[in-house]
Order: structure tokens, then C-alpha cells, then sequence
């Protein structure tokens, strides 16, 4: 019996396993996680090292050699990228993509230990590494202020209280908390010292004597026994003023004799800056900036993200404030949404042009019923495959709707022909599936064998294109099935005898002028071709060549730069500038930025390089939404502001606009996330970055690098 007849002449099974079909087709499209792109993210994990006081040269050779020596008997790994200054190294180990980041941890971690005899004895801390990719961008930003705060306090509330509760949650990597930690400030009285002929070393042994905290033992009675517990941490300057010092003349001489405490933080070169609408945003300000596991979903994990900062909005105080910077899941969950549009769009002047040129709404159900049947099972194939609803797939969709009724055409005008001969519409359908079954499995395997070379592309692009091209190759292999099920069963159960004698409609008699004039025009237009063959000839050539030049000649990218709505960027300024300094260029950067009308909100930060070097900053700029009074487009705003920029003559400026589509890169890109990165080597360090900095200057040269 042939495939089709059984569904052909089982209608109420048919039915009911389309049904099926459809209701766990919407629990997949609900279910099915929601993402810009495929989640294909590189196995990166970084290892992170600090060692304060010593010079780039010497964490090098005593910190990151011993670390990259063991790192590199890890199987799997592609590459390490070690950023080495002042008291800090950073090491990014990217593994191949058939690695997972959870799997490669516990290697990573064995390595670590493996090379924790060979590193320095004065370490304050063993090496800790994340999963997480430096060349990523954070997936969300808070901003945490207070106007009756203190720096110091309002970075301990937003380290502990808020960035400890975010970092539990699943998929968070890491959480950087941007701010002045709180600590006590000891200025010593040099006048003091020398009249009570102590040194300085004494002041240090008595403040690391007096905040040391070690067991100190119990006591035992006939009845009870209590463990002793000694308050050896000291939190407040007026804890540490009582420590005593030494002895002069058998008196004690304490710390507050010869010193001054004050509470004040640890860094006093951090400044955070928040401005929104052009003015600051109250005095004391800490940022937050969140980073998701590779291969965690950025819309998922903000959701998570929003959940907690719910429960926390019910437990800050009053003086605190809380505020999302920016999240980057709003503008992913947007861009879908437009993509899914477009998707319902397309199904729509899809069902409209079969129905202007069949002419019967009868005849137009039985093809465009196919299409939300055909969408919908493909979700469950789509699920059970570990897919996403992103940019990609969504366009895979839009893109085989044109194809995903063209067999379900052919079934139904092959059985309306048969049907007009006279035969009864089930005879009509069986003796239709005989003819064209072998017909539309070939034409879907033909169009299947196009798209299974994207399937087996290989690295980030291939792995992003494979689920562009499967999702394709799934909705047609779902429209086949349907149209040598469904299709047939609609056919022999809607079509009617009609003897060849059915009057036209309005649709059909307005189509066929439509294609009669069409017709018309295309017999002129085919006898001047065939009159004038040279002239023909001569402009098929042009265009030819006119295709060649604007292939070469257009600007060609992976992913536009799209708009975001949000920027962020660098400030540099010449190695060893002072914090004054700095901070004055930070303040010409925010007045430029205040300034500008497409910008809604920005923070800047200064004094987080590691070490005495304080001449680097960072900052970001939120953008008012899209259509709002005095906002540019993306690439005029970022261009005007790069113009603006180059009038400062205290340091550089870099900026750019974050990518509305992001795709990882691996761990080989900077940690700015830079889009291009080049390695270069040599025995000679000296005449290495010497060549470099020769090198910076041509690139710098070349029109487009900023």
C-alpha cells in the first residue's frame, strides 16, 4: 500500500496526530530558550594571579612561566595569552570547541597545584582562574549610589551584600565591583616618631601584631566550658588608636601618640563618576559588572539576574540605590522579537499570493495550513536538538517558508487535475500520490543537499551557520512529511467533482488579466532582446562586471555592528601620570559626554590598574531609545563622539559601539574585546617592543583603526 493512501484514507488519525504535532510544536516554541545568536562560545578560562610590588618583567618570568609551563600538558588546549603588569598577571587559556569549559576546569585547576611549588613564597594569595572569556563583553551593568554612604562603605555594601548574592547565581562567571574599598588610613607623624625614637618598622609590627586573629583555646569548669573567641579584627580608626606601639619609661606609647587613623579607603585614585540626563547621580557611586559563563544564555541568566535584584530591592536600606546600567538581554530579547515579526510576516504574503493566483479560499487552506503545522514541528525537532530561537535560526525559517508550500502545491493541483477529469476526490488523491511521491522527495533532497554543506562547516562560524542550515533542512524534511500526509487527506476530503465546468472567481479572473498584461509586456520585451542581440549581450556583460565591482568594492563583515545602544571605551594617558591628572581628563570626558543629547546615562572609572600606574580608565554610555528627540544613529554618534575626543590633549581616547550581535572570538582578543589581535615574537624583548610600538604606528596610519 502506498505511504500517502493509508492518511488519505484515515482521516480522524491523520488528525489527530497533526494535532499532536501542533500542541507540542507551541510547548517546544515556548520552551525553546531564547538567545541572539547560537550559544557556540570558546572554551576560555583565565587564571588570575596577583603579586603587588612586582615589575611586568619579574610576574612574567616568576609567575605566568611556571603557570603556562603546566598549563600547556592540558589536552585540548589551542592557545595561551598571558597579559602581564605591575603586581598582576593574567593568563586566557582557549580550548577547542569540542572541549567543555567544566570539563577542561578540573585540569586547569590540577595544573595550578602542579605549579604552585615554583611560584614566588610571598604571593598573597594562591592563582584563582574563571570560566569566563576576557574579550567578552559583561552582560549587564548596576550602578549602586548613596548620598549619605561613605565611598568605602558603599563599595563594602555592594561587594558583599549585592555582588556575593549575584555571583551564586547559575551562569554568572564573574562579578567585578568597581569602587573604593573601605580600609583605615594610618598617617604616621614622622616629629612624633623620632621623639619617641621609634621606627617605622614598629608601627607596622604592632598593627600586624594587634589585627592578628588565631585560636585561643577554652575553658574548662566542673559545670561548663566556653570556647574563647578574640576580637583580633579591628574595623574602625578609633579601634586601631588604642593599639599599643612599645614601652617608654615603662609607659605605653599607642598608636593614635604617634599616628593618625582615619576611616578612608584602601585606594584613594578609584573614582567612580555616574551621570544621568547630564547631572550627577549623587555622591558616593559603585559599579557593577556582571560576566555569564561561556556557554551560558545571556537572556536566561539576566532573568535569573532580575529575580535576585528584586529580592534585594525589599532588603537595601533606604539610602542605598540600585539601578540597571544596562542589559544587554533587552536588546537581544528585541532584536528576536523583530525577527519573529518578519517570520509572521512572510507567512502571511506567503498564504496571500497562493491565494490571488489559485483564486478559490477553499483550495488556498489546503497549502496554507501546511505552514503553521510545518513551523511547529520543526520547534520540537529544534528543542530536542538543543537550538535556540535566535537571530540565525528565526532566519532559517523565514527563509524556507517560500519552499515549505511548494509541495503541497504540486499535491494539490495534480489531484485537482485528476479531480476535474471526473474522479472522486480520494480516488483522485491516491491515484495523485502514485504519480508525484517519488517527484516530492526528490525535489526536497535537492533542496536538503544545499544547505548540508553548511552543516559540516568547521570553528565558530561553522558551528553558528550549522544551526542556521539544520533548522532549513528540518523544515523541509517536516513539509514533505506533511505534504505526503496532511495535504493529500485535506485534498480528498475538500476538493469537489466539479466536471471541469466551474465558473471562474473575481480573484482568478483579476489574476489572469494581472498575468495576461505580464505576458504581453514580456513578448515585447523577449522580440527587441532577440532584434538587437549585441546591445543585449552588452548590457547581460555590464552587469556581470557592475556585480564584480560592487562585490569587491562593499564593506564585508561576519555580523554589523548594528545599534546596541550603548558605547564603552578607554581613556589613556602617558605611563605614570598622576591620579590629579587623570582625574582631570576623566572630568573632560564626562563633560564632553553630558554634553551630548543622544546620551542617556554614563558612568567613568579611574584607578583600577593594578600597581602604582594609574593612567587608564574606563567608561560606558547608555543612549536614548531609538526615535527619541536629539538621538543620532549608532555609527554618526560614535563618529561625532571619536571627533569630539580627539580635541583632548591630555591623553587618548578610545570608543566604540557595542556590537548588537555578538560572536566569541576565543581568548586570543584583548581584553577590550578588541576586533582584531596580532601576535608577535622574538628572543629580544627590547627589540621586540620596538618593533611593536613601529608596528602601532603604521597600524594607527590605516583609515578605520581607531
Amino acid at each position: 500500500m502506498l505511504f500517502s493512501e493509508v492518511f488519505i484514507r484515515k482521516p480522524i488519525m491523520t488528525t489527530l496526530i497533526m494535532m499532536a504535532a501542533l500542541i507540542f510544536g507551541a510547548g517546544a516554541y515556548f520552551a525553546l530558550p531564547v538567545s541572539d545568536l547560537p550559544v557556540v562560545d570558546y572554551p576560555v578560562i583565565t587564571i588570575n594571579v596577583s603579586y603587588p610590588g612586582a615589575s611586568p618583567q619579574m610576574v612574567a618570568s616568576t609567575v605566568a612561566n611556571p603557570l603556562e609551563n603546566e598549563c600547556m600538558q592540558i589536552q585540548g588546549l589551542q592557545t595561551i595569552l598571558s597579559n602581564n603588569t605591575e603586581g598582576q598577571s593574567t593568563i586566557t587559556l582557549t580550548f577547542d570547541l569540542s572541549i567543555s569549559v567544566d570539563l577542561a576546569a578540573p585540569d586547569v585547576q590540577a595544573a595550578i597545584s602542579r605549579a604552585a611549588g615554583n611560584l614566588p613564597d610571598d604571593l598573597p594569595e594562591p592563582p584563582t582562574y574563571d570560566k569566563d572569556n576576557p574579550s567578552d563583553k559583561p552582560i549587564m551593568h548596576l550602578t549602586v549610589t548613596s548620598d549619605t554612604l561613605t565611598p568605602g562603605q558603599l563599595y563594602d555594601y555592594g561587594n558583599t551584600t549585592i555582588g556575593q548574592r549575584i555571583n551564586m547565581v547559575k551562569g554568572v562567571s564573574k562579578v567585578d565591583v568597581w569602587g573604593a574599598k573601605s580600609a583605615v588610613r594610618v598617617q604616621v607623624d614622622p616629629d612624633r616618631l623620632a621623639s619617641y625614637e621609634i621606627g617605622i618598622d614598629e608601627i607596622a609590627s604592632a598593627i600586624k601584631n594587634g589585627t592578628v586573629i588565631i585560636p585561643a583555646g577554652s575553658l574548662n569548669g566542673p559545670l561548663r566550658a566556653f570556647s574563647i573567641e578574640p576580637q583580633g579584627q579591628l574595623l574602625k580608626a578609633e579601634d586601631y588608636e588604642n593599639l599599643i606601639v612599645t614601652y617608654r619609661d615603662n609607659s605605653p606609647v599607642y598608636l593614635r601618640d604617634v599616628a593618625t587613623c582615619i576611616d578612608g579607603t584602601q585606594n584613594d585614585v578609584v573614582r567612580v563618576m555616574y551621570y544621568k540626563d547630564g547631572e550627577k547621580w549623587q555622591s558616593a557611586c559603585v559599579h557593577i559588572a556582571i560576566s555569564r559563563e561561556s556557554g551560558a544564555n545571556t537572556v536566561e541568566l539576566a532573568e535569573r539576574i532580575r529575580d535576585v535584584l528584586k529580592e534585594l530591592e525589599e532588603e537595601i536600606p533606604g539610602a542605598v540605590n540600585l539601578n540597571v546600567f544596562y542589559d544587554r538581554s533587552i536588546q537581544i530579547v528585541d532584536s528576536v522579537n523583530d525577527v519573529r515579526n518578519t517570520v509572521f510576516i512572510a507567512l502571511i504574503l506567503v498564504v496571500l499570493v497562493i491565494f490571488l493566483f489559485i483564486g478559490r479560499l477553499s483550495d488556498t487552506i489546503i497549502p496554507g495550513i501546511t505552514l503553521p503545522f510545518t513551523i511547529f514541528a520543526t520547534f520540537i525537532f529544534m528543542l530536542a536538538a538543543g537550538f535556540s530561537l535566535d537571530n540565525l535560526s528565526l532566519m532559517g525559517l523565514t527563509l524556507s517558508v517560500g519552499f515549505l508550500v511548494d509541495d503541497a502545491i504540486v499535491v494539490l493541483e495534480n489531484t485537482e487535475r485528476h479531480v476535474e477529469a471526473g474522479l472522486k476526490p480520494i480516488k483522485a488523491a491516491i491515484k495523485s500520490m502514485k504519480e508525484i511521491t517519488g517527484t516530492v522527495i526528490s525535489t526536497s533532497l535537492a533542496l536538503v543537499t544545499v544547505f548540508i554543506p553548511l552543516v559540516f562547516m568547521s570553528g565558530v562560524v561553522g558551528r553558528n551557520f550549522s544551526e542556521f542550515a539544520l533548522t532549513v533542512v528540518i523544515a523541509i524534511v517536516c513539509s514533505t512529511i506533511i505534504a505526503l500526509t496532511l495535504t493529500p487527506m485535506m485534498c480528498a476530503r475538500m476538493l469537489k467533482v466539479s466536471g471541469g465546468n466551474v465558473p471562474k472567481t473575481k480573484v482568478e479572473r483579476f489574476t489572469d488579466r494581472f498575468v495576461g498584461i505580464l505576458r504581453d509586456k514580456y513578448a515585447i520585451l523577449l522580440k527587441w532582446v532577440l532584434k538587437y542581440k549585441l546591445v543585449s549581450i552588452g548590457i547581460w556583460i555590464a552587469c556581470v562586471i557592475g556585480s564584480v565591482w560592487f562585490f569587491a568594492t562593499l564593506p564585508k563583515t561576519f555580523l554589523p555592528t548594528g545599534d546596541s545602544g550603548a558605547i564603552d571605551g578607554q581613556m589613556e594617558m602617558l605611563l605614570g601620570t598622576s591620579t590629579d591628572e587623570i582625574q582631570k581628563f576623566q572630568d573632560e570626558i564626562d563633560l564632553i559626554m553630558q554634553d551630548d543629547s543622544s546620551i542617556d546615562k554614563i558612568v567613568t572609572v579611574t584607578g583600577l590598574q593594578a600597581g602604582a600606574d594609574q593612567s587608564t580608565g574606563l567608561f560606558y554610555a547608555v543612549l536614548k531609545p531609538q526615535g527619541a528627540k536629539g538621538r543620532k544613529p549608532m555609527d554618526k554618534f560614535v563618529a561625532g563622539l571619536r571627533e569630539k575626543m580627539k580635541t583632548l590633549i591630555r591623553g587618548n581616547v578610545y570608543l566604540e559601539a557595542i556590537p548588537a550581535l555578538q560572536i566569541s572570538t576565543g581568548g586570543e582578543s584583548t581584553a577590550s574585546g578588541s576586533k582584531y589581535s596580532y601576535v608577535m615574537k622574538g628572543m629580544d624583548s627590547s627589540i621586540l617592543y620596538k618593533c611593536a610600538l613601529e608596528f602601532e604606528k603604521e597600524v594607527k596610519s590605516v583609515p578605520g583603526f581607531v
